[in-house]
């Protein structure tokens, strides 16, 4: 049974391959803080209910396949994954013309990972009311 034709199931997965691809560009960030000239970067916000209702509509263009091919992580300003890139506006410039400020990028790192564990565990719970609804988790 493959659990992406259940919308909910659909849009979590979604979710969780925006928050890896949002962790990328946080990191990359991180790691060019003391590069001249660096401009940060920050993904475009993700409507999550959005995509429930898109994939519960009937349509399934938010599911798509991918391959595991390296040249597909974009990070000069193209996408990573199917989430476009953009520089980060409204940050404070740097002497030597970088914008990454490393409290907001910590900060945005934490708010990911919150984010990342709190929508595993929505999908944990998912699988489990499936197992339910299918007699395989009476025991638990």
């Amino acid at each position: 049974m493959d659990l992406t034709n259940i919308p909910i199931m659909a849009a979590l997965k979604e979710r969780l391959n925006w928050l890896n691809d949002n962790q990328a560009v946080i990191s990359e960030n991180i790691s060019q803080a003391d590069t001249p000239g660096y401009r940060a970067k920050q993904l475009e916000k993700q409507s999550f209910s959005g995509l429930v209702d898109e994939l519960s509509s009937g349509g399934n263009s938010g599911v798509q396949m991918r391959s595991k091919n390296a040249r597909h992580l974009d990070m000069s300003g193209g996408s990573v994954g199917q989430s476009h890139v953009m520089e980060a506006k409204g940050r404070e410039e740097s002497p030597n013309g970088n914008t990454v400020v490393l409290e907001e990028e910590m900060l945005s790192l934490a708010d990911n990972q919150m984010k990342y564990g709190m929508v595993v565990n929505l999908y944990k719970k998912n699988l489990g009311l499936l197992k339910k609804a299918l007699g395989k988790g009476a025991g638990q």
